[in-house]
């Protein structure tokens, strides 16, 4: 494949391949010198990082490389792809369906190559799509802020399946992934995802707002006033203007922005539309609704599944969204407030001893049970974090390459399991209703090393980016499913981001610092990841460690799995629980032990935890 030169944002005119020289202080002389910048990348960006497409559907891979001082440099790259076809202008179409891998690489002044990844899944095309669902359906943004957004497809009986669109924006850029940049000016703006046939789309609603001003230095000074320039007169002006142009469509509004209703109930939607020079005027706009059904006039009927939906008015090329949110009473409600469970305490669907303090059950499931798992958590009103490829790492380990470590295509191999119209419908129902929480798809992706039970690999075996490729692909068999991964937020790649995955859990121990900045510190990362955030807790080896040297944890809660791990004493389980459970969307716990869970003191602190957190309005584990 013959590389291609890419002319990146940032040069100036000229000669391309020429350095830009910049003003360098000479210490000591007095003077300026003249030194190139370096032209060559070290590091190259290739958007978008990952996506969902069509077969057959066209798209454009571009990349952006860098130099050693962060500045923006042409490079010549050359792209490749594991599936599909790929020009060397970046163009991708792929005629199978799949998941594949396309790299850009480029030379660098030494020899090297760098290399960027993307992920790319091909899907087929749903020829009986109802309509598209974006995702999230507003945000807050400040200028330069990023917030990717995320596009389904409905059916006509209610399921969701992957597509792809087209995305277009107002007010900043947005990439073929759904990766949206906040511009710099202040005001409410529009993301649209537009099917690839062009019958179908959906909208979401920008809000950038300027960040406060930083207050002025305490030793500023302030300069003098200019003086004052006499300024002549303004010579009258002409007898006639020219005549304004025509004011044209601008903006449409659709009313209310919420509403939420029961199945079967009914709820009038009115538009209007506001000109260039600002006036009011009435449209004649098109209506296309999920959740239910819309007349021409704009009447909506909710239909009978419960969940978050949309309403759509569109002309002309503007469109406007109303978010819709059905309630379907379950008898006795789910537990309220921030869900609270241990791992692994259920055996199949039954729950093990003294878990009615519990609100939430976390751990690993397979494909043969998660039915009847649904049923019972509906039947003890319990949420559910799940772990559908969870277990022992061994069972996804081969020898590859002559090297012991993480076999995707296993993994693949056991998500493909629950790829049945039954589980998916199952699934988009207990999400619906808020029964499932999230599914997250690697515990502990930072751990390496040569076979001992809890590894992955050697080191580097896992990236962020391969871990993202997995979100992906959970997507394409859920795409309504909020996905995650098990991590602590600052082992394993914290100066990389996710782009797919929704959601971190967290586990705090005690050896890891004070447990207030850890908090903060893991809220931190989430926030400039766009991500979600659960808290856990480690009760059998996240307790101060024995340290006099015999190992008997005199004064804790209990000897841990290991030596010199100790239990958290009821105290640091009550505290802890409640500083770091308040902070995110669910607090877990590892893990269930029948010793530790049926002591009366634990039992008194399990019961404050979920005292305290039923008090505080529930979170969603997507992306704010």
């Amino acid at each position: 494949m013959l590389p291609v030169l890419l002319l990146f944002a940032g040069c100036t005119g000229g000669d391309a391949t020429s350095p830009d020289n910049s003003p360098v202080d000479v210490p000591g002389s007095g003077i300026y010198a003249w030194r190139p910048r370096e032209s060559t990348p070290v590091a190259l960006f290739v958007s978008p990082s990952s996506v969902i497409v069509e077969t057959n559907q066209l798209l454009q891979f571009r990349a952006r490389g860098r130099n050693r001082a962060g500045d923006e440099v042409v490079a010549p790259v050359a792209w490749s792809t594991t599936g599909g076809t790929i020009l060397p202008d970046g163009r991708f179409s792929a005629a199978s369906v799949g998941m594949y891998q396309v790299a850009g690489s480029a030379r660098t002044s030494d020899g090297t190559d760098v290399v960027q990844t993307s992920t790319i899944t091909v899907v087929r095309r749903q020829a009986k799509l109802k309509s598209v669902v974006v995702t999230p359906s507003s945000a807050m943004l400040n200028p330069g802020v990023s917030q990717t957004f995320a596009a389904t497809g409905r059916l006509a009986g209610g399921d969701t399946v992957p597509i792809g669109v087209t995305w277009t924006a107002k007010g900043g850029t947005i990439d073929a992934g759904g990766l949206y940049v906040a511009g710099d000016t202040v005001g409410t703006f529009q993301v649209i995802a537009i099917r690839n046939a062009g019958t179908l789309a959906d909208t979401a609603r920008i809000t950038i707002s300027a960040p406060p001003s930083p207050p002025p230095p305490s030793d500023s000074v302030i300069a003098p006033a200019p003086p004052t320039i006499p300024i002549e007169p303004a010579p009258p002006p002409p007898d006639t203007a020219p005549t304004p142009p025509a004011p044209v469509l601008a903006q449409v509004t659709l009313l209310p922005a919420s509403l939420t209703l029961a199945p079967g109930t009914t709820k009038q939607l009115s538009t209007y539309g506001r000109t260039t020079t600002g006036d009011s005027t009435a449209v004649n706009v098109a209506f296309s609704a999920t959740g239910g059904t819309v007349t021409a006039g704009g009447l909506f009927t909710a239909g009978s599944s419960a969940g978050s939906f949309r309403v759509i008015a569109s002309i002309d090329g503007l469109a406007d969204t109303s978010s819709v949110t059905i309630t379907v009473p379950l008898g006795t409600t789910t537990p309220s407030g921030i869900p609270f469970g241990a791992f692994d305490s259920w055996d199949v669907t039954t729950l093990k001893p003294y878990t009615n303090a519990f609100t939430a059950t976390v751990g690993p499931v397979n494909a043969t049970m998660i039915l009847d798992l649904i049923a019972a958590a509906r039947t003890k009103h319990m949420k559910l974090i799940l772990a559908m490829t969870g277990g022992s790492h061994d069972k996804y380990m081969s020898i590859i390459n002559g090297v012991y470590q993480f076999d995707m295509v296993k993994w693949q191999g056991t998500m493909q399991t629950y790829n049945t119209s039954a589980i998916k419908t199952a699934v988009a129902s207990a999400i619906a209703d808020g029964t499932i929480i999230g599914n997250f798809v690697m515990d502990e992706p930072n751990v390496s090393g040569a076979g001992d039970g809890n590894t992955w690999g050697p080191a580097g075996t896992m990236t962020k980016i391969r871990v993202d490729s997995m979100c992906g692909y959970v997507k394409t068999i859920f795409p309504a499913l909020p996905v995650g991964v098990a991590h602590g937020h600052n082992t394993f790649e914290p100066g990389n981001s996710y782009r797919v995955c929704e959601f971190l859990l967290d586990q705090y121990v005690w050896r890891r610092g004070d447990v207030t900045t850890y908090r903060d510190d893991g809220l931190a990362l989430a926030r400039r990841d766009g991500m979600s955030i659960l808290f856990s807790v480690n009760l059998l080896n996240g307790g101060v460690p024995d340290r006099d040297g015999i190992w008997d944890c005199s004064g804790t809660g209990g000897m841990g799995t290991y030596a010199p791990n100790c239990r958290m004493t009821p105290q640091q389980v009550r505290d802890w629980g409640i500083l770091l459970g308040s902070a995110g969307c669910a607090l877990t716990m590892w893990r269930y032990d029948g010793a530790f869970v049926l002591n009366a003191d634990n039992q008194q602190a399990f019961n404050d935890v979920r005292s305290r957190l039923a008090t505080l309005p529930a979170k969603s584990c997507r992306r704010p």
